[in-house]
């Protein structure tokens, strides 16, 4: 994966919040975290928290969808 300038850092607070969405959305659909999916899943979220949803519930609103169209 080619390097990525990261514009807006996570800092730790909004990282233990991706965190939790991600284990919670790969836990309840069974995808593996280090799988392409996983991958994939985990930038999404970034990019969106990082683009203002900051919310836990809609970004895990967000996941949940992203998981029903694969």
């Amino acid at each position: 994966m080619p390097t990525q300038l990261i514009r807006n850092p996570v800092n730790p607070e909004q990282l233990l919040l991706l965190q939790e969405v991600f284990d919670g959305t790969c836990a309840e659909h069974g995808i593996d975290k280090t799988s392409a999916d996983g991958e994939a899943l985990a930038l999404i979220l970034v990019n969106s928290l990082q683009k203002g949803s900051a919310d836990k519930e809609q970004l895990a609103a967000l996941a949940g969808a992203l998981v029903q169209t694969r």
